[in-house]
């Protein structure tokens, strides 16, 4: 990708060894997976399901499509849930099959990788830590021979997201808290426009300019892409396309949500690992407590990675499952819980915190660490006695398991409830605020939902001020109603500076809260930048925007 500037170049398309299915009926038949993400929603149906194997492929879907008026879904990891990767008719493009590692450059203490768009996270993970990255070269060598371990630092929870999905929706998660989203550490990447053209873009080289960014185009005029203008909220932020006066070219694209191109490689950063870790679950006996610790830790000097919320009824969920599992379940058992029915009131509440211990700092470093989150427990009225404590790499995992397990719980919760009526779904939100806000919209989530006969859960990652409610309806009437709620939520989010979506993005199912957001006319801002890559609107119709 160094070879080339920025800008826009010509490709020799062609579709030979590519796979194509042909026919909604076989399509819905034998390929039902590819018509759903994991928000259970269905598509229309679509007429013909594209593998391709290589920009080329990729080039010849989009010219084909653009000659017999086609619409095209991007399809990767389906594991979004916002209907982002759900087709209403035309043409689906898995890039499934583009998951090659293509270079290595060494920089200054990381390293540059970069990466087709399918490759999933957990095959990434084991790839880089493995080292086997299947490339040559002196850059190659150099990191088999570093006595370092390297990482990509985005944690986004769901490990078996595709790469480019995660790139286009600026994917997050528990350790976005000290890394950032993913937008950070994407230095690079490469988009098929739906000219067929493959737009090349490197970090630092196109910035916008008096409202514009120019982009060259290969034996041609430049195009001039419009600079949304307008202000984003000051948060964790995944909801319409990013702006910030002086923004580099490469940030549109990140978290477009695949509205303005297809992502087909990306070049991300890797950098050195801590060489240790330490974690932590903290309980406490009021939610504000539990809030006090968050701020605390914020405000402290012990830098932690990760901050995680786990209130009362996610707390008697994970109990319930660690019943359930038995003897070899990966949960522990929690303080204050123990034989108490999952329908009796209880005020304990959970912080996980994740620290890091860094090369050339001492063990002593780390004891240390240990008792200032002792003490930082008790200080915001909790007891270090129940606390829990990890420093070995089993205990670290039985932590993450205590973690990961909640989304799971409510899922068969959910499953279970839509046995009885399909309609039924779980209601969950994104919402983020300012951290001066913080308290304000835990108490505004409490006072609400308490008043409400519906059964519900807070967590998630409340380092960034971004909790997940999640409403666990078992009638169609509870459904209408928590989606009430969700709207409910959205608007005094906004009302604290805060964002409608923080890490999912709105895709088709929440385009109704872009407009909460932002103006009608900061709407069109993102749909005039649409056209002019777009202009006959056949990418991802219905993401953001009501397909037109």
């Amino acid at each position: 990708m160094g070879d080339y500037p920025t800008g826009i170049y010509n490709i020799n398309a062609h579709s030979d060894g590519m796979g194509i299915v042909d026919g909604e009926s076989r399509i819905r038949e034998e390929y039902s997976d590819y018509l759903k993400d994991e928000s259970n929603t269905f598509g229309s149906g679509v007429e013909k399901l594209f593998f391709p194997e290589n920009i080329k492929h990729v080039s010849y879907i989009v010219r084909e499509a653009q000659k017999r008026g086609k619409f095209i879904t991007i399809s990767g990891g389906r594991t979004g849930i916002c209907a982002g990767a759900v087709a209403e008719g035309g043409w689906l493009l898995s890039l499934e099959k583009m998951k090659r590692i293509l270079t290595l450059s060494s920089k200054s203490g990381s390293f540059e990788l970069k990466v087709e768009s399918g490759l999933r996270l957990s095959e990434l993970v084991t790839k880089v830590r493995s080292r086997e990255l299947g490339i040559e070269g002196s850059s190659m060598e150099r990191f088999i021979e570093s006595s370092q371990t390297f990482l990509y630092p985005p944690d986004p929870t769901e490990t078996t997201a595709m790469l480019g999905g995660t790139v286009a929706t600026n994917a997050s998660g528990a350790r976005t808290f000290y890394y950032g989203p993913t937008r950070r550490w994407v230095v690079g990447m490469e988009v098929v426009l739906t000219s067929g053209e493959l737009l090349r873009i490197r970090r630092g080289e196109v910035k916008e300019n008096n409202g514009y960014f120019s982009i060259r185009r290969e034996g041609g005029t430049p195009i001039r892409l419009p600079f949304p203008g307008y202000t984003i909220p000051e948060t964790k932020h995944s909801a319409g396309l990013f702006s910030k006066r002086g923004m580099d070219i490469i940030d549109l694209f990140i978290g477009s949500e695949g509205i303005l191109g297809i992502i087909v490689n990306v070049t991300i950063v890797l950098i050195p690992e801590p060489v240790s870790y330490i974690g932590g679950v903290g309980f406490f006996n009021s939610e504000k407590h539990a809030v006090d610790f968050v701020i605390n830790a914020r405000n402290g000097d012990q830098k932690p990675l990760a901050l995680e919320y786990f209130d009362s009824g996610s707390l008697l969920l994970l109990d319930e499952t660690r019943k359930i599992q038995g003897p070899t379940s990966e949960i522990p058992e929690i303080p204050y819980i123990s034989g108490i029915s999952d329908n009796t009131k209880i005020n304990v509440y959970a912080v996980y915190f994740e620290s890091a211990g860094w090369r050339g700092e001492k063990k002593d470093d780390m004891n240390e660490s240990i008792k200032k989150w002792q003490m930082l427990i008790e200080k915001s009225g909790g007891d270090p006695a129940v606390s829990w404590g990890a420093i070995s790499k089993r205990d670290l995992l039985r932590l993450k398991s205590f973690r990961h397990s909640l989304p799971e719980t409510i899922n068969k919760i959910i499953a279970q409830n839509k046995r009885m009526d399909p309609r039924i779904h779980k209601v969950g939100t994104d919402m983020a605020v300012p951290d001066s806000h913080l308290a304000e919209m835990v108490d505004f989530y409490r006072e609400t939902l308490d008043g409400e006969s519906l059964r519900y859960v807070i967590f998630g990652h409340i380092g960034n001020n971004h909790l997940h409610v999640n409403m666990i309806p078992d009638s169609h009437t509870e459904l209408e109603r928590a989606k009430k709620l969700y709207g409910m939520f959205a608007r005094k989010a906004v009302s604290l500076g805060g964002t409608v979506s923080a890490e999912h993005g709105i895709g088709k199912l929440k385009r109704e809260y872009l407009a909460l957001l932002y103006t009608r006319n900061e709407i069109q801002m993102m749909k005039t930048i649409k056209h002019v890559l777009d202009p006959k609107g056949i990418l991802t119709p219905g993401n953001m925007f009501e397909p037109h």
